[in-house]
Formats: structure tokens, C-alpha cells, sequence
């Protein structure tokens, strides 16, 4: 498999009038889509059985959250939690560009989303969500990077750690590292250096590195200008642990 793979309209399908989206990544924690909203696109209000992380990276769409409208801009991250009612409508005039993270994957077989009325079709979630900008002061800042905590548990969110990430070089690769955690590094802009298992590339934007847990990587930034990225921190699942050897 390939640890590396590209975010392209390119690679797109018509998921739905004046909306395209592409599977970038599905490992089993979570799925990763690039969605390209044309002017006038406007899918339908509906709910997901796992967490949804709408991170848009280039225009403005207007976004239903329940009961609650916002208007996101470029930079910002938009929690949704399992089964709140939710729609998008882009009436701009020009295309919005987002992500799609969401967690866990979903089961074989299941829907990917359930189509509503009105969100007073289904039960409210306990959790609430809410919106994190990129362009607010960062929680952890070095000589070389900036970082930024958009999502974990401390907010409400159990099976994710989110961050976003300004990385300037040149850097050196380090030793390579594992981690107890499947790992998704989202280069949303610049050109950041991976080794993940046998395979080394230099990941420009816009492009997912999936690192499942226990594999040996390195990443870093060789460059003098900066990269910026999204680091998402995954729970690495247990369903499987009975089918181990033993």
C-alpha cells in the first residue's frame, strides 16, 4: 500500500449537484475527503454516525449546525458531532474547497449519511459543536514551529487529537519514531519530507501521510519556507486485538 496519497479535484466524482468529492484516505480510524462546493451546490441537511471535522482551505460556504447557521472562512475547523443535524450552502459565487475528516472510519456496510427533513427529526447529541480558526495565536510556539490544539478531549472529542502546524526549515530528519496512535499528517500547504515504512517522498500540498500505530517515520521540513499542515491523532483500534496470536 502507499502511505502517501494526493488531495485532487482531479481525482473526483459528482457525489451531488454542483458538489465533488474524492476518498483521499480510509484506514480504519477515520476517513479523509476533499470536497470542492460549486456556486450554488447545497447538499442536504443530514447526520453522520461518527465525529466530522469540516476544515475549509480555500472560500466560504455557509454551514448548518442544528438550529445554528455559520458562515466558515478559509482556516477554520468545524467540530460536528455524531449525529447533529448539518448542511452546507455555497452562495458565493465562487468554489469552497474543504476537508471532510471523519472518526472513527465508518463500518462496512453502514451509510455514510443519513438524509433529513428538518433537525427536528432526530434527537439533539450531548456534545456540542464548535469552531476553531488557525489564524488565532498558537498554543506552542519554537524557533521553528508554531502549533496550534484545534480539538481533543479537553473540548469533548474522544477519538481524535487535532493540531495545526507551521513548520519552517531546513530541519533534520531525526531518528525514525513509532507512536502508539494511527496518525494523519494533512499538508495543506508547502512541501514537507516523509519516510514512513519503506517509503520516502517529498509530500507537497495537498496531500494525506497515513502512519498507522507501531509503523517506524520520519517527518520534517528540509525547505526554508514554510510548510503547514494538520496533524490528526488517532485511537489505534482495539476491534481486533482477540484475533491476535496468542
Amino acid at each position: 500500500m502507499t502511505y502517501i496519497r494526493r488531495i485532487s479535484e482531479d481525482d473526483s466524482f459528482v457525489a451531488l449537484p454542483n458538489y465533488r468529492a474524492v476518498v483521499a484516505a480510509s484506514p480504519e480510524r477515520a476517513i479523509v475527503l476533499g470536497c470542492w462546493i460549486e456556486p450554488g451546490g447545497r447538499p442536504p441537511l443530514h447526520t453522520h454516525d461518527v465525529d466530522l471535522f469540516y476544515v475549509v482551505l480555500a472560500g466560504t460556504a455557509r454551514v448548518r449546525l442544528g438550529h445554528d447557521e455559520h458562515q466558515a472562512v478559509e482556516g477554520e475547523l468545524i467540530y460536528i458531532p455524531a449525529g447533529l443535524p448539518h448542511g452546507s450552502d455555497n452562495q458565493s459565487g465562487a468554489i469552497e474547497h474543504h476537508l471532510e475528516i471523519l472518526v472513527p472510519g465508518l463500518q462496512p456496510g453502514a451509510p455514510v449519511q443519513t438524509v433529513l427533513e428538518t433537525a427536528n427529526d432526530v434527537p439533539p447529541p450531548t456534545t456540542v459543536p464548535f469552531v476553531r480558526s488557525v489564524t488565532h495565536p498558537a498554543t506552542v510556539t519554537t524557533d521553528r514551529e508554531r502549533r496550534r490544539l484545534l480539538a481533543d478531549a479537553s473540548l469533548g472529542v474522544e477519538g481524535a487529537r487535532v493540531l495545526w502546524i507551521e513548520s519552517t526549515g531546513p530541519e533534520n530528519p531525526g531518528p525514525r519514531c513509532s507512536r502508539d496512535t494511527d496518525r494523519l499528517v494533512i499538508v495543506t500547504a508547502g512541501r514537507l519530507n516523509a519516510d514512513v515504512g519503506a517509503e520516502s517522498a517529498v509530500v507537497t500540498a495537498e496531500a494525506v501521510i497515513v502512519i498507522p500505530a507501531g509503523l517506524p517515520h520520519q517527518i520534517w521540513n528540509s525547505s526554508v519556507e514554510p510548510v503547514r499542515f494538520l496533524e490528526v491523532e488517532l485511537k489505534a483500534p482495539t476491534a481486533y486485538d482477540r484475533l491476535m496470536p496468542q
